[in-house]
């Protein structure tokens, strides 16, 4: 019976595989949500449901296909699933690393006649590569998840990828303290000694691991629509719907802290005349550039916004007027410095700046009007010149 059961537990296990391999395909075509890491996605587990189907042929002779290469299929769907992660995550590639510890392993395991009587040293050599790759696995989305996610969440959708890790590492260390475990945690072929207990740590293992991959699917197609709701579309810089939350978080850490920050608003001089002159594709070319131009020239910690038609605004936090001021003028170095090129000739850009920092007592709402004021006043006197709120 328990036998049975065992033999159950594996068309189980290879349901599993072969559900989650097609499901993460359509998520390639027709759905292309994530298509790049959900092909990843899919190989990993169809090589994975490759390695447990050749599990199901070893038996006690010597098999360098059911033994090795079952192995070496297995590691090769983890590599992928970590490559997946990597693409979905924009992650630096490890694909030359996890294939360097492929071909190590598999080179080890060779030295040994693959068969039943050297089980143990074969498993312990896949369990240490399983635990390499996962805890490689595990690294890569906390590097992901920490852009987006607290730290609470991050440390905790991570904990069970290290758990993972940990329970090949440990299956290892079992091993070579002692090698009469070997029936009872590491057996996969056909033989009545399959472990039941083993099977279930299998599907557990399975449901875990892509189910957390859909999340992090998820959480990446919400992070990317998120991030084209706050983005403006023509320049790629925020939008103002964008600076409201970030100015209030700011403001926040000024109650909270006294931390000082000042905003710059600045506008496009004659802006309308560009358009009307030029026509609207070059008053479009000079806001890219504009913005391009500017975004290189600002502290990792400022924030950059497009304002309103040809306004923009940068909000910097932990920072003083003075300081507000000099930026201002960088900014206003940076524009004269250049010039939109088009078939009637060369347009300069210019603009007219407003700094204004927060002090006792002002709400951010006053911060923006007060630099909004400074940027008329710079119209006023002329264009092209910077005036701070008083």
């Amino acid at each position: 019976m328990e036998y049975d059961s065992a033999n159950t537990l594996m068309q189980v296990v290879c349901l599993l595989l072969a559900f989650a391999a097609v499901s993460w395909a359509i998520m390639v075509r027709p759905m292309r949500i994530a298509p790049k890491a959900s092909l990843r996605f899919s190989i990993a587990n169809a090589c994975v449901l490759a390695g447990m189907l050749l599990y199901t042929q070893r038996s006690a002779d010597v098999s360098y296909l059911y033994w090795i290469g079952a192995d070496v299929t297995i590691l090769l769907g983890v590599s992928c699933l970590r490559s997946g992660a990597q693409a979905l995550y924009h992650l630096p590639s490890s694909l030359h690393i996890d294939l360097s510890i492929i071909a190590i392993t598999a080179l080890l395991m060779s030295l040994v006649p693959p068969s039943a009587a050297s089980g143990a040293y074969h498993v312990c050599l896949l369990s240490v590569s399983c635990a390499v790759l996962f805890y490689g696995f595990a690294r890569d989305h906390y590097f992901g998840f920490k852009e987006t996610l607290t730290s609470f969440a991050t440390y905790w959708l991570v904990v069970p990828l290290v758990l993972i890790s940990l329970l090949f590492l440990s299956r290892a260390i079992l091993l070579i303290v002692d090698t009469s475990h070997l029936s009872s945690i590491a057996t996969l072929d056909a033989s009545p000694q399959r472990p039941v207990l083993v099977l279930w740590v299998y599907i557990v293992f399975i449901l875990v691991v892509n189910i957390l991959a859909v999340g992090n699917s998820i959480n990446k197609l919400v992070t990317k629509i998120l991030s084209m709701a706050n983005v403006d579309a023509l320049t790629g810089v925020y939008n103002r719907n964008y600076l409201h939350h970030k100015l209030n978080k700011v403001h926040r850490q000024w109650l909270q802290h006294q931390s000082q920050y000042s905003v710059l608003l600045f506008d496009l001089d004659h802006f309308k005349q560009i358009n009307d002159t030029y026509g609207h594709g070059i008053g479009d070319e000079v806001l890219k550039q504009t913005a391009q131009r500017i975004s290189q020239s600002l502290y990792s910690d400022d924030f950059f916004f497009r304002f309103g038609g040809e306004e923009f605004l940068v909000l910097m936090p932990n920072t003083s007027v003075d300081q507000a001021h000099a930026l201002a003028q960088r900014c206003k170095a940076i524009l004269n410095d250049f010039s939109v090129a088009t078939a009637q000739g060369a347009i300069k850009v210019s603009a007219s700046f407003g700094v204004a920092s927060i002090s006792q007592g002002m709400s951010s709402e006053q911060l923006l009007s007060h630099a909004d004021k400074a940027m008329y006043q710079a119209k006023h006197a002329g264009r092209d010149c910077i005036r701070s709120a008083a």
